[in-house]
């Protein structure tokens, strides 16, 4: 019987090879034979502890061989990678701005918050707005009438200058509560839509994610229907699922957001490119 000692002898009571030992004498505590390169477990027929071919068949955490194993770098690649809150919500915050208020964005479309957009009355009344002047629930006639009211100011106004139309505020909690929900829903859409998503460096995930909240995941070209959203992108989707964060970085423009936005898409791939 080989050594309970021995650093290789992981599975006591059973004779082993050690991958690079001779034959041995004979005796009882020799190895068998000489060391195989199949590294098997000599009459066991089963993989040396050590071997790739035994990382499923090891039955406990020996030596704290299963976890070097379960963490080591050949796994690296299929390893989840999860956004910071703090960095997604001032990623959006620094595009897409922060007002407690509602105003149009350059749209025409009344929004609040984090660029959360309001397509009509009733989305707005099922907000919990406070009045601006004691911080008391506001009711679904107040509401109604901020809304209105900045529905019939001109376009292209300094988003500060619709404040004085409005008596209501949205409270800071509410605002990250609803952005938690789009990046929550966003993210279940990119997650559909491009292979391996939850594996993606976070960088390239910043990137998708505020392309997608900007554009929308849209719908796929048909026949009588251009491509709209992310769908648009093919040469991305290829590039983002084949790893090819360099290619991404030049096929991310989009036509609408500012510059200075598009430079900051593409520049999270271009870091992204950088923890290969």
């Amino acid at each position: 019987m080989a050594n309970s000692n021995n650093p290789y002898d992981l599975w006591s009571g059973r004779r082993c090879c050690h991958p690079s030992a001779p034959a041995g004498g004979g005796g009882s505590g020799a190895f068998t034979s000489a060391g195989p390169t199949n590294y098997y477990i000599a009459g066991n027929d089963l993989p040396h502890p050590y071997s790739p071919a035994a990382r499923h068949l090891i039955p406990e955490d020996i030596g704290g061989f299963k976890s070097w194993w379960e963490n080591s770098t050949v796994k690296t690649k299929n390893v989840e990678t999860a956004l910071s809150w703090d960095e997604v919500k001032e990623d959006f915050e620094k595009w897409e701005g922060r007002f407690s208020f509602m105003y149009l964005d350059t749209k025409g479309f009344v929004t609040v918050g984090i660029g959360k957009m309001l397509p009509n009355v009733a989305t707005a009344q099922k907000l919990g707005f406070v009045r601006r002047t004691d911080k008391s629930i506001a009711t679904s006639t107040e509401i109604a009438t901020d809304f209105t009211e900045v529905k019939k100011q001109p376009l292209g106004r300094l988003v500060s200058s619709y404040e004085k139309h409005t008596k209501l505020d949205l409270p800071d909690k509410v605002i990250d509560d609803l952005l938690k929900i789009e990046v929550s829903n966003f993210e279940k859409s990119l997650e559909s839509y491009f292979k391996d998503y939850k594996t993606y460096p976070t960088n390239a995930k910043r990137a998708l994610l505020d392309m997608i909240y900007n554009l929308g995941l849209g719908v796929k070209a048909t026949k009588n229907h251009h491509a709209t959203g992310l769908h648009q992108f093919k040469t991305l989707k290829a590039a983002v699922e084949s790893g090819d964060w360099k290619k991404a970085s030049e096929n991310c423009h989009r036509v609408g957001p500012s510059e200075a936005r598009n430079n900051w898409t593409r520049d999270r791939f271009i870091e992204a490119a950088k923890t290969k």
